[in-house]
């Protein structure tokens, strides 16, 4: 259900080996693989701006750069940083891409503990905020140290599945959105938000023509892919055996504001019920790992296809909220 893509950060030292404590070091920044992407959705390869922290075995910070967009310079497409590191001496390395400035910190304390904050849910148009924390890095005779870049947010892809409804019945998706979307994150992970206040008041969404490849697809009633983002959230299990989709709901709201979900929203009509002008019917579904998993990890892409049936009002794999309904 799931394709978890890494970035890599190459550190490679010069081709011959040089005689003495410490050897020349050049760390290159290399987006390798990507999403695919349509238009409107972020380049998940993209890099704007990069923070690079070397600490030392004892944990001391011995080298900290930020490269702001206004000075990056690609070479054959990648960032470079030259160094000199120690042979055979283990080393930290804290890099973070896409978060538009200076990181604060001094200490691997503090950069465990560090959460980047985001000003609205799509805040990515210089590049999806990437990190990597790599310990015990040894520089040796090859001189070359690989490093996972990792996305903060994980990616969700949503399909619709109409095969299944009957044939009077139509509905057409207008709005889709993330709820308990958060507003931040540790860099170190694994992250979650704790209550209603971390999180953004509206959520990652998309609208109008935004929307409207979930209402176009082929003859076998399935629809065509949108493309949601969200900071990862990792609630953990919070249900136990859950047996069936619908199960997965609280009834005490206890979770509610901490829970990442899925909300869409649609125009329907059925020979009984019609939605108003203005009014939409509501389907809402909580994101995670399996039934009784709420987790949203980081760079991960996760693909959820909604499959209503029937008359599209029962709860299968979701909350239906059928108040906006009128009766013919």
């Amino acid at each position: 259900m799931k394709q978890t893509i890494l970035l890599f950060l190459l550190v490679l030292a010069a081709c011959t080996r040089e005689q003495g404590p410490a050897s020349p070091i050049a760390i290159i920044l290399d987006p390798q693989g990507s999403f695919a992407t349509r238009a409107g959705d972020p380049d998940d390869t993209r890099i704007t701006d990069y923070n690079l922290y070397i600490f030392n075995a004892f944990g001391v910070l011995e080298e900290r750069v930020f490269v702001p967009a206004r000075s990056l310079r690609l070479v054959d497409g990648k960032v470079q940083y030259r160094t000199t590191l120690l042979r055979d001496v283990p080393y930290t390395l804290v890099a973070a891409a896409n978060l538009g400035y200076e990181l604060p910190f001094r200490t691997l304390e503090e950069a465990r503990e560090y959460r980047y904050h985001m000003a609205y849910p799509d805040e990515y148009s210089q590049g999806l905020p990437m990190v990597a924390f790599r310990e015990g890095m040894t520089p040796g005779d090859d001189g070359v140290l690989e490093v996972p870049l990792e996305r903060l947010m994980a990616r969700i892809e949503l399909k619709i599945d109409r095969s299944r409804l009957l044939s009077n019945i139509e509905f057409k998706v207008t709005d889709v959105k993330i709820g308990a979307c958060p507003s931040s994150v540790k860099l170190a992970g694994p992250s979650r938000i704790s209550g209603k206040q971390e999180s953004f008041s509206r959520g990652y969404a998309k609208t109008g023509m935004e929307v409207s490849a979930l209402n176009e697809g082929s003859g076998d009633g399935m629809s065509r892919s949108i493309y949601v983002y969200l900071l990862e959230n990792c609630q953990g299990d919070l249900l136990e055996n859950v047996q069936t989709d619908s199960g997965k709901v609280f009834t005490d709201g206890t979770y509610q504001d901490i829970c990442s979900y899925i909300e869409i929203k649609a125009e329907y009509h059925s020979p009984s019920h019609h939605t108003g002008v203005g009014d939409r019917l509501v389907y809402r579904f909580y994101l995670g790992e399996n039934r009784n998993n709420f987790d949203v990890v980081r760079n991960t892409w996760y693909r959820i296809t909604v499959c209503p049936t029937g008359d599209g009002l029962s709860e299968d794999s979701w909350r239906v909220n059928k108040a906006a309904l009128t009766d013919f």
